[in-house]
């Protein structure tokens, strides 16, 4: 009986080596890490490279980012500027990757890792293609790994993947390529702000200087009160962290019944902003200004530095209004339906009710 125990052992020890010479290996490739770049052509070319496609699941481009000047545009959103700081991190990413371990190159378990094809339907992954010049070299970026730092790409048309020594941020939306952010005035700059309805009501609350705590609400009526200093101050934060959710040209929309707002800042910038409610949207386009610029001041008895200190002041203010210019003008934006509320009060929003006799 021992005898067979012995035996018995013997071939299941063997009938376990077989398994495990014959079970096919669902991530690792068995091919050692050669630690090299996983994109070797766009570590020395990254200043070079001139465009950039986004492609998910069943092969659809969701961004397209080409260089113009020095500029990056999205195409999808009819050029309009791309956010550079996400692109710059994705690219130096890429550029630096360096693969840690090969992986399987057997396309049945490629899903395992969140590296199949993209003309897969329901594809995890997402493709980056980045072109300089006339080549392009495209990567599969899939899952990140579980318990260990780094994530498994595959490059385009190859067999093999590979797990990486980081991981990438890769929006998955059109919108996650563009500047998303329209403006941004902190209240504590603003002295004036002012809304003007088409029905003549209007709001307008100020402040006489920086360091006036709360806004004033001008032409309050007679036996009325405000709301709140929180209602009359949140005025000054409209064109605070102000995000737009859609962007398309300015055209084909008609302006007359739009609520007009000014914004004016202590510095001497001022916004004008249109305000129109369209088919269930909320848009806003803006423009912005420096009307002090135009008036002539003598400051002969002013000292040099003195002088010198308000033409760096007067440049710096028609700077600020120039950027701003480049970046809306032409362009109507899509707001949340919070930030448009904010920015239509009439004055009736800004009262208590009237109290009765």
């Amino acid at each position: 009986m021992k005898r067979s125990f012995f035996y018995l052992a013997i071939l299941t020890l063997v009938a376990l080596a077989v398994v495990v010479l014959v079970a096919p290996k669902e991530e690792s490739s068995g091919k050692s890490s050669a630690e090299t770049l996983v994109l070797p052509a766009i570590a020395d070319q990254i200043n070079d490279v001139s465009r950039v496609e986004i492609v998910v699941a069943g092969n659809n481009t969701i961004a397209t980012l080409v260089r113009n000047g020095g500029a990056w545009q999205v195409e999808e959103m009819g050029g309009y500027r791309a956010d550079w700081s996400k692109l710059h991190k994705l690219l130096a990413d890429l550029a630096q990757a360096r693969v840690i371990e090969s992986k399987t190159d057997k396309p049945e378990y490629y899903d395992r890792l969140g590296v199949e094809d993209m003309a897969t339907q329901n594809a995890a992954g997402v493709l980056v293609r980045v072109s300089v010049g006339d080549q392009t070299s495209g990567i599969l970026i899939g899952d990140q790994a579980k318990g260990r730092q780094g994530q498994y790409v595959r490059l385009e048309n190859a067999s093999e993947s590979a797990l990486v020594d980081r991981e990438f941020e890769v929006p998955r939306q059109t919108l996650g390529w563009a500047d998303a952010m329209i403006i941004d005035i902190n209240s504590s700059e603003v002295a004036e702000v002012e809304i003007i309805h088409p029905a003549a009501k209007r709001v307008l609350v100020m402040r006489i200087s920086a360091d006036q705590t709360d806004f004033d609400l001008a032409g309050l009526p007679e036996g009325r009160e405000i709301k709140s200093s929180w209602a009359v101050n949140s005025l000054g934060s409209v064109f605070s962290l102000l995000n737009m959710e859609t962007v398309q040209t300015d055209g084909g929309f008609d302006w007359k019944a739009a609520v007009k707002l000014r914004l004016l800042t202590f510095s001497g910038v001022e916004l004008l902003a249109d305000l129109l409610e369209h088919d269930d949207q909320y848009l806003l386009r803006l423009h912005a200004s420096h009307p002090a610029a135009s008036v002539v001041r003598d400051d002969s008895g002013d000292s040099t530095d003195q002088q010198e200190l308000d033409k760096q002041a007067k440049d710096d203010v028609a700077k600020m209004v120039d950027d701003i210019n480049k970046k809306v003008g032409g362009w109507v934006y899509g707001i949340s339906k919070q930030k448009f509320e904010a920015m239509v009060k009439k004055p009736e929003d800004l009262l208590k009710p009237p109290v009765t006799p």
